[in-house]
C-alpha cells in the first residue's frame, strides 16, 4: 500500500480535530432542545398511528385466543386504547419530555421502568418480570435501529459532554421511549401490568420503524451541524447465523443443499446418492475444471460471453461417472447462474464477468456444500459483493470504468489462483469490501455537497408556499381587488415576500413591512365613501408608491413593467374615489373577477436540474394547482406507499436518457424530501415522497431489490423446483 504524504496526514488530523470540536454550552443546549422537540413531535405522531394499527392487532389476537380470559383481556384493552387514547397521548407527551430531561440532567443509568433508581430491596416477582419485559422491548427497539442509534448516542453524548454515554442514557433512545410509554400506559389505562405489557407489545412494531427513522433524521441533522460528522452508523451486512453446537454444524450447513437435492430428485430418475467426502470420480472432475478455469481457457466472443457453460460440462464424458448427488449439484449451480443471467439488477458487462466464474463456483459447490446455506461462506460473500458493486454502475463514467476494472481484476485472480483453497475467496471478499467502503466515502462527499443545495432549495420552496398563503388569504377575503392589483400580488409580490422570508425569516422587519404595504395597497383600491378615507388615500399615495417600487425592484420586475403597474394603479385609485363619491360599484373592468369553478386538476410532476459543483441534481416535485390543498399523501390516488428506508436503491427512468439507479442517502428533517445519490454516476435526485409515489404509479421509478445475489438466486431456484414438482 502506498504511503500517504505527511502533509496529507496533517490536514486530515486538523480536519478531524475541527470536526470533533464541541460547540459552546449555549449552542449545545439549543441543539439538544431542537432535537428534543423533533423527537417529541415525531414520536407523538407515531404513537397515534401505532394505536390505530394496534386496535386491529388486538382484535385479531382476541379472535385467535384459546381461552376466555385472554380473549377478554385483548378486547378490553382494545376498547380502552380507543376510549382513553387522548389521555394516553397526552400522558405520553409529558412522560417523554420528563424522560428526556431526566437523561439530559442525570449522569447515571436510569432504569427504564418508571425511571426509579436501583436499590437493594425485595421486588415482587410480577414487578420484576414486568420490568424485564419492558427492558427486553427497549433492547429490541434498539436493535431495530441498527447502527443509527449507536451513532446518535455518540453525538448526543458529545453535546452533553459525556463521550462514554450509554445507549440506555440516550434521551432520544429506545429506553427513554419505553420509559415514557410504560409510565403513560400506567397513568392512562385501567388494568394491571399484564394489560399494559400486552398494549406495549402491540405498539412495538410501529414504534420500532419510527424510532429508526427518527434516529436517521437526527443523525442527518447533527451531521449537518458538524456534530461528529466522521462518526458512521455501524450496519451489520449479512450477519452470520448464531453458532451451533459442533455436533450439528455439518448437518445444518447442508440443509439448503439437501432441500434443493430433494426437490431436484423428485424431477429426476432415482440413482445412488453419494455421501461423505469427494468420490474419486468427483476429484478427477474437479481437476478437469481447474484446467478449464485458467484465464483464456473459457474466453468467448462478446455474443457468447453471457452463456451457461455448466450444462455443457454436465454433458461431457468426464461427468458420466459422477455420483448422483454431485451430478445434481451441477444442475443446481447451473440453475443459479440461469437466475444470475436473467437478473435485471445486474448490468450486462457485470454478467459477462460473473459468467467467467461459473467453473470456480461449481468447484466450490462440489468441494463445500455449505456454499448453499451459509451466508458467511467466503465464495458466496465475494459473489454478493461483486453484485453489490454493480447495482448503481454507470459504465459511461470514469468511476464506472474504474469499478468494472476492479471487478475484472478480482475475477482474473480467481481464475488464475483458485485451486481448492477457499482462503482466496476470503481475501478477495475483504478486498471488495474495502473497495465498496471507498465508494461509500465518495458517495458521502456527494451527499455533503448536495444536501446544502437541497436544503437551500427547500427553504425557498417553504418561503414561496408561505408567501402565496399570505397573499391568497387576503385576496380571498376581499371583493374589491382590481385585476392589475390581483395579478401583481399573485406574482411579483409573492416573489418579494419569499425572498424576504429566505433572507430574514417570517416575522422579520422586512417581511412585516412588505405585508403592511400589501394591506395598504388593498385598502387603497377599495371604494372611498368617507371624506376622511379619501384624504388618507391622497396623503398616503407617495409613501405607498415608494414602498411598491422598492418591493417590485426586489422581485426583479423591470422598469417598464413597474411603470405599467403604477400607471394602472393611478386608474384604480381614481375609480376608488369616484365609486365612493357616487356610491356605485366599481366598474367591471377593474373589479376582481373570480374564476369559474373547474374540475380539480391532478397534481403535476415538475422537474428541474440544478448544478451542485460537478454534480447535476434533478429536483422532482408534485405541484398542486395554486390555491388547491397541498398533496400530503397520495396513497389513496396512487395505491403506493413511499415510506422508503435509507440506503434503498431506486431506478429512475427518464425520457430520452438512460435509466439512473441511485440510493436513498438523506431524508430532509424539514419536509421529508428524499435525496438519492450515485457515487459512480456523479448524479443526484431530490424528490418528495409524494412525487416518488406518482413516479412509481406511472412506471417511471421502481425499487431495486438489493438483497444479496446468492440469497435471491437460491430462493428463486427453490421456488422453481417446487413449482415443477407440484
Amino acid at each position: 500500500m502506498a504511503s500517504t504524504p505527511h502533509g496529507n496526514n496533517v490536514v486530515s488530523l486538523d480536519a478531524h480535530a475541527r470536526a470533533r470540536a464541541r460547540p459552546t454550552p449555549q449552542e449545545c443546549a439549543a441543539i439538544l432542545a431542537q432535537c428534543r422537540e423533533l423527537a417529541r413531535t415525531r414520536l407523538a405522531v407515531a404513537l397515534g398511528i401505532a394505536l390505530e394499527r394496534a386496535e386491529e392487532d388486538l382484535f385479531a389476537l382476541a379472535e385467535a385466543a384459546r381461552d376466555a380470559e385472554s380473549q377478554g383481556l385483548h378486547l378490553e384493552l382494545r376498547s380502552q386504547a380507543r376510549a382513553r387514547r387522548p389521555a394516553l397521548e397526552a400522558a405520553f407527551g409529558r412522560e417523554l419530555l420528563a424522560a428526556w430531561n431526566a437523561r439530559v440532567k442525570s449522569g447515571g443509568v436510569i432504569d427504564p421502568v418508571g425511571g426509579a433508581p436501583l436499590c437493594l430491596e425485595l421486588v415482587d416477582d410480577e414487578v420484576l418480570e414486568h420490568g424485564l419485559a419492558v427492558k427486553a422491548m427497549a433492547a429490541r427497539l434498539g436493535e431495530a435501529c441498527e447502527g443509527e442509534l449507536g451513532a446518535l448516542t455518540r453525538r448526543i453524548g458529545h453535546l452533553l459532554g459525556k463521550p462514554e454515554l450509554a445507549e440506555a442514557d440516550n434521551p432520544a433512545g429506545a429506553h427513554s421511549l419505553c420509559a415514557a410509554l410504560e409510565a403513560a400506559a400506567s397513568e392512562a389505562l385501567e388494568g394491571g401490568r399484564k394489560a399494559r405489557l400486552a398494549l406495549l407489545r402491540a405498539l412495538e412494531p410501529s414504534l420500532a420503524l419510527e424510532l429508526r427513522r427518527l434516529c436517521q433524521d437526527l443523525n442527518a441533522d447533527l451531521v449537518a451541524r458538524q456534530v461528529l460528522p466522521e462518526v458512521k452508523p455501524a450496519y451489520r451486512r449479512n450477519p452470520a447465523p448464531p453458532p451451533r453446537p459442533a455436533a450439528q454444524a455439518g448437518t445444518a450447513a447442508s440443509d439448503v443443499h439437501a432441500a434443493l437435492v430433494e426437490l431436484l430428485g423428485a424431477l429426476a430418475p432415482p440413482g445412488a446418492a453419494g455421501a461423505g467426502g469427494l468420490a474419486p470420480a468427483t476429484r478427477g472432475f474437479v481437476r478437469t475444471l481447474t484446467a478449464l478455469q485458467q484465464p483464456g481457457a473459457t474466453e468467448a466472443s462478446a455474443a457468447e460471453a453471457i452463456a451457461n457453460v455448466i450444462r455443457d460440462l454436465k454433458a461431457a464424458p468426464q461427468s458420466a461417472a459422477l455420483p448422483n448427488l454431485d451430478a445434481m449439484t451441477i444442475d443446481i449451480v447451473a440453475m443459479l447462474f440461469d437466475f444470475v443471467f436473467e437478473d435485471r439488477q445486474i448490468p450486462p458487462a457485470v454478467k459477462a464477468l460473473l459468467a467467467r466464474l461459473q467453473i470456480p463456483v461449481l468447484k466450490v459447490a462440489l468441494i463445500d456444500r455449505a456454499f448453499f446455506s451459509s451466508r458467511a461462506h467466503p465464495a458466496r460473500q465475494l459473489l454478493d459483493r461483486l453484485a453489490r458493486a454493480a447495482i448503481g454502475l454507470d459504465e459511461t463514467s470514469a468511476r464506472g470504468e474504474a469499478t468494472l476494472a476492479k471487478l475484472g481484476h478480482v475475477v482474473g485472480r480467481v481464475l488464475a489462483e483458485f485451486d481448492d483453497e477457499l482462503a482466496l475467496f476470503s481475501e478477495l471478499a475483504a478486498e471488495m469490501e474495502a473497495f465498496l467502503a471507498g465508494q461509500d466515502e465518495a458517495e458521502e462527499a456527494i451527499v455533503a455537497r448536495t444536501v446544502r443545495l437541497v436544503e437551500e432549495r427547500e427553504r425557498r420552496e417553504i418561503a414561496r408556499i408561505l408567501a402565496e398563503d399570505e397573499v391568497d388569504r387576503r385576496l380571498a377575503a376581499r371583493e374589491w381587488v382590481p385585476e392589475a392589483v390581483r395579478a401583481m400580488l399573485g406574482d411579483a409580490w409573492v416573489r418579494t415576500l419569499a425572498k424576504a422570508h429566505v433572507e430574514h425569516g417570517e416575522g422579520s422587519e422586512p417581511w412585516r413591512s412588505l405585508v403592511i404595504t400589501m394591506d395598504e395597497l388593498l385598502w387603497s383600491v377599495e371604494p372611498k365613501t368617507r371624506a376622511e378615507d379619501r384624504r388618507r388615500l391622497v396623503a398616503g399615495i407617495p409613501a405607498l408608491v415608494a414602498s411598491l417600487q422598492s418591493g417590485l425592484v426586489r422581485a426583479g420586475v423591470d422598469e417598464a413593467m413597474r411603470e405599467a403597474f403604477l400607471g394602472a394603479l393611478v386608474d384604480c385609485h381614481a375609480e376608488a374615489v369616484k365609486s365612493g363619491l357616487k356610491g356605485t360599484a366599481m366598474p367591471e373592468r377593474l373589479r376582481a373577477r373570480p374564476e369559474p369553478p373547474t374540475a380539480t386538476a391532478a397534481p403535476a410532476l415538475e422537474r428541474e436540474t440544478v448544478p451542485a459543483g460537478d454534480i447535476q441534481v434533478e429536483e422532482i416535485r408534485l405541484r398542486s394547482p395554486r390555491g388547491a390543498a397541498p398533496v400530503r399523501n397520495v396513497f389513496t390516488r396512487t395505491g403506493i406507499w413511499t415510506n422508503v428506508q435509507r440506503y434503498t436503491w431506486v431506478e429512475f427512468r427518464r425520457e430520452g436518457a438512460p435509466a439512473l439507479r441511485a440510493r436513498l442517502t438523506w431524508i430532509s428533517p424539514a419536509k421529508g424530501v428524499y435525496l438519492f445519490t450515485n457515487s459512480t454516476a456523479s448524479a443526484a435526485i431530490s424528490v418528495s415522497p409524494e412525487a416518488l409515489a406518482e413516479q412509481m404509479r406511472r412506471g417511471e421509478a421502481r425499487i431495486v431489490d438489493d438483497a444479496p445475489l446468492v440469497d435471491r438466486a437460491v430462493d428463486a431456484v427453490m421456488a422453481s423446483l417446487r413449482d415443477r414438482a407440484a
